[in-house]
């Protein structure tokens, strides 16, 4: 995944202009009402207001638009009639100035549903800039072709206070919620009992300063629930990140995206249900991308995601993670659709990718060929953790063990001759690659040990994980290819990505012979292991006893 991808999806043009249904003649004209030096409630219908109104519960204004022109002071409330609909795209600029006793409210009225705000054209639904002390609550926004409410600042001050409460957004395929600043102007910013479907994701933010979301619900999202870039301080607690992912994003999308934070806490939240598209990588709850810094995460329960369930990333141009704390979680049931990164339940995309970290008392129920970590840079401290069952949970070379499970494929046990793509064994299987019984259908030649084996059909492949002590290696298997579908597939071999040697040709149909790889050399830990079909058309590769061998 791309940062960069992120950062641009929130590039908007603040400065836009749109109309609400209703009488504009005088919008340009600003018009102070007198209020004694007391707050004053303002009342909006679209069903009974006219903008010749003066604003009054009995005699509301109709459009929107009557905002623009009107000046308002600390206390005083803008109130929105349940039940109503108004068209925009609206902008309201340098209007909301209130103070930390008399913020400025913009809110509902009456019974019935949430008055409701949506657009057919624009940038976003509802734009607000420069604004200080603002509470917005108890509306609902979408449809829409954009964003939902932007927050922005336009004339470089800073800028906070806001708080927004009980928002309903929804369909509208970019944020939301969004808070448009690169410049950290933004600060203060509460978000809280917000729900959001059918949006790109509940809230975002492009920097800001103390920015606190808590008990929101974000449920069937296009990306994921929150994006949180460039913020330093502030916190996500009892939140809900719940069915997301439904949109194709080929560089991966996550239930909540941590980029260049500093000092944030994510608590007591759950993410769950994260889909993986096509091809596409990641579907992990959370995925810290990269610059990350003194963030936590505890308390949480992250379960049956497609991907991993969490993700440390570094580009590749050292803005590595630094000092953050995995605590007190639960993981349960990750990894179900994985690609990359798979097989982890807390995948680091490189050793230095958390220095100083910490991975602390959490408990893992792993799926089968699920390890609960990978390697670490050895300034990470993992301790504490464990499975289910109470069982504690070691790093592999703390427990001196070679990870390497299933060689002859004998999980999962087929109950039919054969299976594409199976789940629920220690290797994962993509493209037209599978297991096949002795005898089956596919006719492999007689297995030599177990009962089953793996073939990759074409360009199928399949993939393992295994724990090395530095050195230099080989792998070796046995091999056949299908002799009713004739000689010419071969096999790749890849150790973490890198690709050993050339391409292994299979000469015998009717037995299984021996094979092994150029030598490769690694570092100590945990290595990807790839075997890969080289025939694009309807050729097969037969595989079993696959072992890594040192040496000297």
């Amino acid at each position: 995944m791309q940062i960069k991808y992120i950062l641009s999806i929130m590039t908007c043009l603040l400065l836009m202009s749109g109309s609400c249904d209703g009488n504009n003649d005088n919008e340009d004209i600003t018009v102070p009402i007198p209020n004694n030096g007391e707050p004053t409630t303002y009342y909006i219908s679209s069903s009974i207001g006219a903008d010749t109104n003066p604003g009054t519960s009995a005699a509301p204004w109709r459009t929107l638009d009557k905002i623009n022109q009107v000046t308002f002071n600390p206390g005083d409330k803008i109130l929105l009639k349940s039940g109503d609909s108004w068209n925009g795209p609206i902008t309201i600029s340098s209007k909301f100035t209130g103070t930390e006793i008399l913020p400025i409210v913009i809110s509902s009225y009456g019974e019935g549903n949430k008055p409701n705000i949506k657009a057919s054209t624009g940038t976003a639904i509802l734009t607000i800039n420069n604004s200080d002390y603002l509470q917005v609550e108890n509306i609902d926004i979408g449809n829409g072709p954009g964003y939902g409410l932007i927050f922005g600042v336009t004339d470089n001050k800073k800028h906070g206070n806001i708080k927004v409460k009980n928002v309903h957004v929804h369909d509208v395929p970019i944020a939301g919620i969004f808070f448009n600043d690169g410049k950290f102007n933004n600060y203060n910013i509460d978000i809280v009992s917000c729900t959001a479907d059918n949006v790109e994701m509940l809230f975002a933010i492009s920097s800001g300063e103390n920015v606190n979301i808590s008990d929101c619900v974000a449920n069937n999202c296009i990306y994921g629930g929150f994006s949180i870039i460039s913020v330093k301080g502030g916190t996500i607690d009892n939140c809900k990140v719940l069915n997301c992912g439904t949109g194709n994003y080929p560089n991966g999308a996550c239930g909540i995206f941590l980029g260049i934070n500093d000092g944030f806490v994510i608590s007591n939240t759950e993410i769950a249900y994260q889909k993986r598209q096509a091809d596409n990588p990641d579907a992990e709850a959370i995925d810290f991308e990269r610059d990350n810094k003194n963030v936590t995460v505890k308390n949480c329960y992250m379960h049956d995601n497609d991907g991993c369930a969490i993700m440390f990333f570094d580009n590749m141009k050292g803005l590595v993670n630094e000092d953050c704390i995995i605590e007190d979680c639960v993981f349960e049931n990750n990894s179900l659709n994985a690609s990359s990164p798979r097989g982890f339940e807390i995948s680091f995309s490189r050793l230095d990718c958390n220095n100083n970290g910490t991975i602390r008392n959490n408990t893992f129920k792993l799926n089968p060929g699920i390890q609960f970590i990978t390697t670490v840079d050895p300034s990470v401290t993992v301790t504490g953790n464990k499975n289910d069952k109470g069982e504690p949970l070691e790093l592999a070379y703390e427990a001196g063990i070679l990870i390497f499970n299933n060689a002859g494929f004998e999980v999962p046990a087929l109950a039919e001759e054969y299976q594409y793509q199976p789940s629920g064994g220690y290797w994962t299987f993509r493209k037209n690659s599978g297991i096949s019984v002795n005898g089956g259908a596919f006719n492999p030649p007689a297995i030599k040990e177990g009962k089953q084996i793996a073939f990759l059909q074409g360009d199928g492949e399949i993939s393992n994980y295994i724990y090395l002590s530095a050195g230099s290696y080989k792998l070796s298997f046995s091999a056949a290819y299908r002799n009713s579908s004739g000689i010419g597939q071969g096999v790749a071999i890849y150790i973490n990505n890198n690709k050993i040697g050339g391409d292994i040709s299979l000469t015998s149909g009717t037995n299984f012979e021996n094979y092994e790889s150029d030598s490769f050399s690694v570092e100590t830990g945990i290595n990807l292991i790839e075997i890969r079909g080289t025939y694009t058309g309807d050729k097969t590769a037969f595989l079993d006893n696959i072992n890594v061998k040192k040496l000297p």
